[in-house]
């Protein structure tokens, strides 16, 4: 009994021992220990223009815009320029019929026309007296007295003539000519319509054209300033590079929108009408031949800013100094070359020096 026993111990201890020559029981090597490769996306660096943009939808004016007001009550009698059409300086925009101002001018004249006849008369007998007085057939007094008639009559010839000249000057405002040449834009008031002063006949504007944009305070605050360069964009042609004219000192309206305005040297009159919505984009910055990289790649720790770079299947950190932003995009200053590729996927856990499985993401950023 005793025998079986110690065989069974030495068995058990010879398999124990067998098992532990096997490869499961050996130490494990420093090359089983290595991680798979980790996989992310990476994208390449670009060069090109980038700019800091504000967009803003503007509309379409003459530079020189008026209304032509009415100047006397009367009714419109005919508009000889349609709306659309061209005018030259000087050329007749608007008739208007004025009775009441026709019969105040003939009563005028006639009265004009007596007290012209009356101061001939009395300066005539003014003149008699004189003779008479010299003769001593009259006396002083009665020669005076002539006299005086006299020269009261041809002050009151004057003053009629004066008022005549104030009629025939509103008279004349019973026609509006056109103070530059331009087009008709829009009839406020049709032929046949009653009038009085002030009121809007017609908009006129000359062919020079330019964007009107209201700005909000906080944006004109943010850099929009004369001269800030701004991009015009139309729905048929390349974006219109121009720059700001014009920014009004006073901002109105509940919104706080400053009027801002920009000159459009254009020869395509067809594409860009008046009253016409484009899209404005002003530029606060801009920089050519700029390395880009995608928004989404940029790492900012312990105050600096960096990038991985995929560099023979391993991850290698480049501190950038970006700047520019526009449309999910980055400008950057740093050693980066075209055809690097930054890693844009798993940046929680990318290390430097991490071996990495890169796949080529190009993808467009809106």
């Amino acid at each position: 009994m005793l025998i079986d026993r110690i065989i069974f111990y030495f068995c058990m201890l010879a398999s124990i021992s067998l098992l532990c020559l096997l490869p499961s029981c050996t130490p494990p090597t420093p090359a089983q220990h290595d991680q798979a490769p980790l996989a992310v996306r990476t994208i390449g660096v670009r060069s090109g223009t980038i700019r800091q943009t504000l967009g803003y939808v503007g509309t379409v004016h003459s530079q020189n815009e008026i209304k032509v007001l009415a100047r006397v009550v009367g009714k419109v009698s005919y508009l000889p320029f349609k709306e659309g059409q061209m005018a030259r300086r000087g050329s007749v925009l608007v008739y208007i019929a004025a009775p009441e101002m026709n019969s105040r001018v003939s009563r005028l004249r006639a009265e004009v026309s007596r007290a012209q006849q009356e101061s001939a008369f009395l300066c005539q007998q003014s003149e008699t007296d004189h003779s008479l007085f010299s003769s001593k057939v009259i006396s002083k007094l009665k020669s005076d007295a002539s006299r005086q008639k006299c020269e009261s009559s041809k002050a009151a010839l004057k003053a009629a003539q004066a008022g005549l000249n104030e009629l025939m000057v509103l008279a004349g405002n019973t026609v509006e000519r056109a103070p530059f040449n331009g087009r008709v834009l829009q009839w406020l008031t049709e032929p046949g319509e009653n009038t009085m002063p002030g009121k809007p006949i017609l908009m006129y504007g000359d062919e020079l054209l330019e964007i009107r944009v209201k700005v909000h305070e906080k944006d004109i605050s943010s850099g929009i300033k004369e001269g800030t360069v701004v991009l015009i964009s139309t729905r048929e042609s390349n974006p219109i590079r121009t720059k700001v004219s014009f920014i009004a000192p006073m901002a109105l309206g509940p919104g706080r929108m400053v009027e801002v305005r920009i000159p459009l040297l254009t020869s395509r009159p067809n594409q860009l009408q008046h009253g016409m919505s484009v899209d404005v984009d002003f530029v606060l910055r801009e920089k050519t031949d700029a390395s880009m990289v995608p928004v989404d790649s940029i790492i900012t720790k312990d105050n600096e800013s960096g990038v991985y770079v995929a560099k023979r299947e391993k991850a290698v950190w480049k501190n950038v100094a970006p700047s520019i932003k526009h449309n999910g995009w980055i400008a950057i200053d740093s050693g980066l070359e075209d055809g690097d590729r930054v890693v844009v996927s798993n940046l929680d856990v990318v290390r430097d020096g991490m071996k990495i499985y890169p796949v080529d993401m190009e993808r467009t950023y809106k």
